[in-house]
């Protein structure tokens, strides 16, 4: 089984990070192979709208993007990890979700692998625990929606800037238990192993 981890902060050692290692830990853990990849890290262009991929289902960009692709085309688990920045998902994480537009195919036929469950890891520094669902939820929605990915589990981290992930053992703790939960449930139905 493999499972892609998605960092999309520019600081590729701070809390979003953190979260997505630990998740993808508690995945290895159970036995699954796991790759993380940094946006920030890689050459990445935004989507042009040119719509190439509507006639050949693969993005004509040629950049680093299309590891990611090979990369997802081999994943049964998705771990995405996104800091909130001005009120939504960083600049790196939307350029990820508008290239995955080449999974939609000629007729927006759903390319992406079928059965994908997936881990979502969210950080931001407002104290409040409750803000930012709405963001949650529109990730969800559109995993969901477009490319028929299960959300399994989110973990969210508030307070991340006075608080790092890396010093909250019980934020620790709930990451490394998602990724178990993770491949325990794509272990347990047809589409996982």
């Amino acid at each position: 089984m493999h499972i892609t981890g998605i960092i999309g902060s520019p600081r590729p050692k701070r809390n979003t990070a953190v979260l997505v290692g630990q998740v993808l830990a508690g995945a290895a853990e159970r036995g699954a192979h796991t790759a993380s990849y940094t946006i920030s890290q890689m050459q990445i262009a935004p989507c042009n709208g040119c719509e190439a991929c509507k006639h050949t289902a693969q993005c004509v960009i040629k950049d680093d993007m299309h590891t990611l692709y090979a990369a997802l085309n081999q994943s049964q688990g998705l771990v995405l990890g996104t800091p909130i920045y001005f009120d939504h998902v960083s600049a790196q994480t939307k350029t990820f979700l508008d290239r995955l537009y080449a999974y939609l195919g000629p007729q927006l036929e759903h390319y992406y692998p079928r059965g994908v469950a997936a881990v979502l890891a969210v950080c931001y520094g407002d104290g409040d625990p409750a803000l930012y669902e709405e963001v949650v939820a529109w990730l969800r929605e559109r995993l969901s929606f477009y490319y028929g990915i299960h959300t399994l589990a989110v973990v969210k981290l508030h307070d991340a800037d006075a608080r790092p992930a890396a010093r909250r053992p019980e934020a620790l703790a709930q990451a490394f238990a998602a990724g178990q939960q993770l491949v325990d449930y794509l272990s347990q139905t047809p589409h996982g192993g």
